[in-house]
């Protein structure tokens, strides 16, 4: 008998049906459609987000699984930011109510051997990790719809105002409580795709802000951050406490996108690194009502697997989420976008994608 184990990963979920996102043909940055990162619905209305860029496009229903009419909204026209001429590089939407909350991914970066002209790179070079200040970026936009019926983001819509955790010197408030955490301060001196801090996902509930961490693992556990966030009448918004971390049980994967489903918490994990492996979406029930109660201890959490998502080897990596297909208030489907996603899911010509849509269990 052989000693080895014959379990494997189940086989990947086949789609109910694919959407076509086009984002037109004039689209200013062609890599953009390689960097889709995340995503959230709002009726009609579909935000994306691109891990290059500061921005966060509209697109709008053109079709039953057709999106177009894309616009493009800047966010150093609406944020104070510290370098608005900066990728932010965003990981993470969630809408709240009538605000638009928006997530850098706090990450630092070494420069890429394989981008360099020769084999060989400086060593001062390849050691020289970049600033993370425009990626530590923690926001949210009031949203109203105009005339049009369309939703926009502004700056300012009455006593609402666009709003930021204040950007610092080397990174922002929120960058400094985790260079100081305990747990987490040690992975913040490290690349993202090295096992560094990586945060992808964001998910709220009244003033509680859940942020997911792609890396670090902790002890093959993934890391969900809570906080407390209080904002002010000039739309700064501030810290209540410390960050607060939860361990989620996931057979190791980290955490690529969060999704609030009513009380649930729905959950994209997938490798920490760049790694092409298994990707599945979780379900945490009753996430809403299961706040954290004690921020000098870890407590361990196993949310309950749901969906094996397919990927591909070095392309079609499932990467961001939006909840679909609304019935009686509660989303019956789940739109997965894929990050570096194949030819076959490209259209140049028309600057579209094709996401995948699949059917929640019950």
């Amino acid at each position: 008998m052989s000693c080895f184990s014959s379990k494997s990963w189940p086989p990947p979920a086949k789609p109910h049906a694919t959407v076509r996102l086009e984002c037109g043909a004039s689209i200013d940055d062609a890599k953009a459609l390689k960097n889709f990162s995340a995503g959230s619905r709002i009726g009609d209305t579909l935000f994306l987000a691109a891990d290059e860029r500061a921005a966060v496009d509209r697109l709008v229903q053109t079709g039953r699984h057709e999106w177009g009419n894309q616009e493009r909204f800047q966010l150093a026209d609406l944020l104070d930011l510290a370098d608005p001429d900066a990728e932010a590089d965003l990981e993470g939407l969630a809408a709240d109510g009538e605000w638009l909350w928006v997530l850098g991914s706090h990450a630092r970066t070494r420069p890429k051997p394989e981008k360099e002209e020769e084999e060989c790179i400086d060593l001062s070079l390849l050691a020289n990790l970049k600033d993370t200040r425009p990626r530590c970026l923690l926001a949210r936009l009031p949203l109203v719809r105009g005339e049009d019926g369309l939703l926009t983001p502004v700056k300012k819509d009455g006593k609402r105002k666009a709003g930021l955790v204040e950007q610092t010197k080397h990174g922002s408030l929120l960058a400094k409580a985790l260079k100081h955490d305990p747990l987490i301060g040690p992975f913040t001196h490290i690349p993202a795709k090295e096992g560094g801090l990586d945060i992808e996902g964001i998910a709220v509930c009244e003033d509680r802000v859940a942020l997911g961490l792609r890396g670090p693992v902790i002890s093959t556990h993934a890391v969900l951050i809570e906080l407390r966030i209080d904002a002010k009448p000039s739309g700064r918004l501030e810290l209540n406490g410390d960050p607060i971390k939860r361990l989620l049980a996931m057979e190791g994967l980290g955490i690529r996108d969060l999704k609030r489903c009513g009380d649930d918490l729905l959950i994209l994990a997938g490798p920490t690194t760049a790694l092409s492996g298994p990707c599945a979406l979780y379900r945490w029930r009753g996430w809403a009502n299961d706040p954290p109660q004690d921020p000098e201890r870890v407590r361990l959490h196993r949310p309950e697997r749901i969906l094996e998502i397919p990927f591909g080897r070095g392309e079609d990596h499932p990467e961001g989420l939006a909840l679909w297909g609304e019935q009686d208030g509660e989303p019956r489907q789940i739109l997965v976008i894929y990050d570096s996603p194949s030819k076959q899911r490209l259209d140049k010509k028309t600057g579209a994608i094709i996401a995948d849509l699949f059917d929640l269990p019950a």
